[in-house]
């Protein structure tokens, strides 16, 4: 399986000109903190995932939908991407954080003065949702290069915003409007009202954290969309501040 959103506003698939492609709505009043890609989590992500464990609860699908009736409960439909797809995080995706990692960072220096976060929800399952809580929005890029096995070429530190607007991409399944509360998940994707051969794109590149309307007691709640915006959009969101 093949998934439809494209990595982020900034992603080179995307057009870009003076006027379009990623600019940020403002850097007035923005809160930074600095971050590093956390390389546990990539350690023990699974091989492969299953749909139903990629849905959850919502693994039963409509037998009508062509999508969903291809797919069967003990068939493997993601497998795990290579470190440096994982690790690059692009401005304006959506960084989680590890509940309770004193434990696996309590010897680590880099630990102490940035946030150890993922950008990536690839191979994580639909009731780890449940582990995270949001870190961010990127800022500012970490492309990490193929890993040759002498160690790191590039910085490892970036920095997110965690308060003032951001500009994002529209990667559910629905259009948001401005007002809307959204909430991030690592599966938002309306397969009703696709078909086989508009759910496919183009770039096999890993599955990102997504954004999704959110209900009136979500605890995954990050801001306040500003504007309007179909799938596969950009728009302007004002971060929730803790």
């Amino acid at each position: 399986m093949q998934f439809q959103s494209i990595q982020g506003p900034t992603d080179p698939s995307r057009r870009h000109s003076l006027t379009e492609g990623y600019q940020p709505v403002s850097r007035i009043g923005e809160t930074v903190v600095n971050c590093f890609v956390d390389a546990y989590e990539f350690a023990a992500l699974d091989t492969t995932i299953t749909h139903v464990e990629l849905m959850g609860e919502q693994g039963e699908a409509d037998p009508a939908n062509p999508i969903g009736a291809a797919y069967t409960p003990g068939r493997d439909i993601e497998v795990k991407p290579h470190f440096h797809e994982w690790a690059s995080v692009l401005p304006g995706m959506i960084c989680l954080s590890r509940k309770a990692r004193n434990s696996t960072f309590r010897n680590y220096v880099a630990a102490e003065t940035a946030t150890p976060v993922i950008g990536c929800a690839a191979c994580l399952k639909y009731d780890d949702m449940d582990n995270f809580y949001f870190a961010g929005v990127c800022r500012s890029k970490t492309v990490r290069p193929i890993d040759d096995g002498v160690g790191p070429q590039v910085d490892e530190f970036f920095t997110l915003a965690i308060g003032g607007m951001v500009t994002m991409l529209n990667n559910s399944g629905t259009a948001v409007f401005p007002g809307d509360m959204l909430a991030w998940t690592f599966y938002a994707e309306n397969t009703k009202k696709q078909s086989s051969s508009s759910a496919m794109r183009g770039k096999k590149d890993p599955r990102r954290i997504s954004v999704e309307l959110a209900t009136a007691n979500s605890e995954r709640v990050i801001g306040r969309c500003l504007t309007f915006a179909k799938p596969n959009e950009t728009f302007d969101l004002l971060l929730k501040t803790c």
